[in-house]
């Protein structure tokens, strides 16, 4: 997204602002397009299946799952791109799903989650209207990761409608003044 204008940053520091009113909390921001990450290849799914096999789980190439599974409260900001979300958060969820950091399987095949945090917000902005959270498959997607990772609190802040350019300061005013009803 564009930091500089985007709508999404701005929804997420008002809830991020009021998460942390106390300022009882220490944050860690990841900008996604500063970290270079890669979609997974052939190459580097076989790297990492090694690793996983020798058990190397403190490998420095699992850092952001072992960081994302001990956060105790995680926000996600994502516009809707593409009916999800962009595609460099799609390579941070590549990142991060990491087999007994995140998740494991049990003997019965069954994964069980891993993840410290009890809660994750989704925060987007999406252009169209009557969209909503059950039509934007990328939180439908992390709905589903969520569960996967043992994430059970998963809440969308959102602000829909944008592309009527003469009231996007309305809807914005509007989806932030509803943030303390999702907290």
């Amino acid at each position: 997204m564009n930091r500089e204008t985007s709508r999404t940053w701005r929804l997420c520091k008002e809830l991020i602002t009021l998460l942390n009113k106390d300022n009882a909390f220490e944050i860690t921001e990841l900008i996604l397009e500063k970290l270079n990450l890669q979609a997974l290849t052939s190459e580097t799914l076989n790297i990492r299946g090694e690793l996983l096999k020798k058990g190397a789980l403190s490998d420095e190439s699992f850092g952001y799952a072992r960081q994302f599974s001990n956060a105790d409260c995680i926000v996600v900001a994502a516009p809707l791109w593409d009916c999800g979300f962009p595609g460099i958060f799609k390579n941070y969820v590549e990142a991060i799903s990491i087999p007994g950091i995140v998740s494991l399987y049990e003997g019965n095949g069954k994964p069980t989650g891993l993840c410290k945090a009890e809660k994750l917000y989704y925060v987007t902005t999406r252009g169209g209207s009557n969209i909503g959270d059950e039509k934007d498959l990328g939180f439908a997607t992390i709905q589903g990761l969520c569960k996967f990772f043992g994430i059970k609190d998963v809440r969308c802040i959102s602000a829909e409608g944008l592309d009527d350019v003469d009231k996007v300061e309305a809807i914005m005013q509007k989806a932030i003044a509803a943030i303390p009803s999702k907290l």
